[in-house]
Order: structure tokens, then sequence, then C-alpha cells
């Protein structure tokens, strides 16, 4: 039986409580173990980042994933101004609950070129079949019928159609996906939710590559944005595991909108703790 879409709590939870001109507050999602979800609290500190820089749209976010918080309470992010020039906007975000250190993102703002020449080139978008003619599957492969209900509404906001995912590295899968709901058409919002959504199934690829699911913990994250996505319809993101070594699996990821203009470029590593005797 498909699930409801939790879109409308999402959506609710990325409209930050400004506490002052630097501080914001975010509420969370439930979650297993109650640990905050990685691209919840990415996208609400990129959000965070964003409202001091008006004018301006990401272009990059680096963020390290420090502690896991409790999502059973909210999250305070302080940003830090970096930079303010004709072009580009810096800002660090620093998210706590009381005095520990959940995660550091550094984000990056640009305002559009104007009248200026520009070289354009990037890949072109896989042939793959249409979304429509794939069938529907759970938001995350963590998902079963065996899940209560609630422990995982911060994943399912979104749906998805699999077309390709395999099993033995690097993991090569290629995914549609769109929200599962209207949203406003803010670009700032827009690339909080690519954000969000890159990081939570950017984890599978380096399951798959790796054996199988275990202990693990999401450790760095890093967005470049290329074009608007078009959330009003579905994007293509071709994801791989190229390496893992040392306990930490890198993943790689593409975006794209379904006319084939490229969204984004995605980077996240990835720690497996050897076992504890």
């Amino acid at each position: 039986m498909a699930m409801s879409s939790s879109l409308g709590d999402v959506l609710a939870t990325l409209r930050l409580e400004q506490v002052h001109s630097r501080l914001f507050v975010g509420q969370q999602l439930p979650a297993p173990a109650n640990h905050i979800l990685g691209g919840h609290i990415s996208a609400q500190a990129l959000l965070a980042a964003s409202l001091t820089a008006p004018g301006r749209t990401p272009h990059s976010v680096h963020t390290y994933f420090l502690r896991p918080g409790d999502s059973r309470r909210p999250v305070a992010f302080e940003v830090a101004d970096l930079q303010d020039g004709r072009t580009f906007s810096a800002r660090r975000v620093t998210a706590r609950q009381d005095d520990q250190i959940l995660l550091e993102a550094m984000s990056s703002f640009k305002i559009a070129d104007a009248g200026s020449a520009q070289v354009v080139y990037q890949p072109p978008i896989p042939q793959v079949p249409e979304p429509d003619s794939l069938p529907r599957v759970p938001p995350h492969f963590a998902e079963s019928e065996g899940v209560t209900e609630g422990q995982w509404a911060s994943l399912r906001w979104f749906e998805r159609r699999i077309v390709d995912a395999e099993q033995s590295p690097p993991a090569q899968a290629r995914i549609w996906w769109r929200p599962d709901g209207e949203t406003p058409d803010d670009p700032v919002l827009t690339a909080s939710l690519v954000a969000y959504l890159s990081a939570v199934t950017l984890t599978e690829p380096a399951y798959a590559a790796r054996g199988g699911i275990g202990v693990s913990a999401q450790r760095d994250h890093s967005v470049w944005f290329h074009a608007p996505a078009v959330l009003s319809d579905w994007l293509l993101y071709e994801q791989s595991s190229p390496s893992s070594a040392d306990s930490l699996a890198l993943a790689n990821g593409t975006m794209f909108n379904r006319d084939g203009s490229l969204v984004c470029t995605v980077r996240q590593e990835m720690y497996f703790p050897p076992p504890r005797h």
C-alpha cells in the first residue's frame, strides 16, 4: 500500500524561525534511533545561509556531518559572513543542539550573469527509459512494510523510479525522482530540496558496492549547482561509488532535468566503522 507523502511536513521544517539576523532555528522530523537525517539538516543549513545573502542563489555547498543529534529537538543554525563581493557571497553555518556542534557547512552564493558572453558545455543526459514506463518503488531502500508509520517521515516527501542499479563496484545506479506533491516556485528552496535528495539516495551505491547495508555515517557532502532544477517534472540522478578504502566509501552523482540540462554535480563520503569487540 502506498504511504502518504510527508512533503508538507518537510516544507514546514524548511521554514526556519529567525531569532536574530544570523541565528535561525529549525524543527526536525522523526527518524530511526532519533538521529537527524543528514540530507535534511544540510538543506536547513543551506536555507539559513541563503537568508543572509538575498538576491543570490547557491552555486556550491560543502558540509561536514559531525554528530547525529536528536531529531526530537530543534536545531540552531548560526551563520557567519565570510565574503560579500560584487558577484559572490560566502557563508559558514554551524548547526548546534546545546553546546554540541552537529554540522559545519560552507556555502557560496552568486548573482546571475547578465549580458556577458558565456561558454556553456556539459555531459549529455543518459539515454534511459521514460519514468512513466517504470514501476513505482519506495522513496528509499530502507523503507519496507515492517517499518513503523512515521519512522522515515524525513524520506517520504519524494517519489522515484529505478532505471537500473548494479550491485558490484562502482555500483552505478540511475533513478528518476520528483517531489510527491507541489513545491513553491522559489530558487533557494528548490536548491535545498535538490541538496536534500542528493544526499539521501547517494548512500545506496556505496552500500551496494560494499556488499550490503551496515553501520555507517555520512561524513561529508558537496554539491555544485549548475542550472535550476525543474521540480514540476521528473529529474534523472545518475550515481556510483568509485572507491572504498580505509573504512571510507566515496559516491558520485550527476543530476539532470528531463530536458537534458545538468542540474548539479555531487560528491559524498560515508564512514563504515570497524566492528567493536
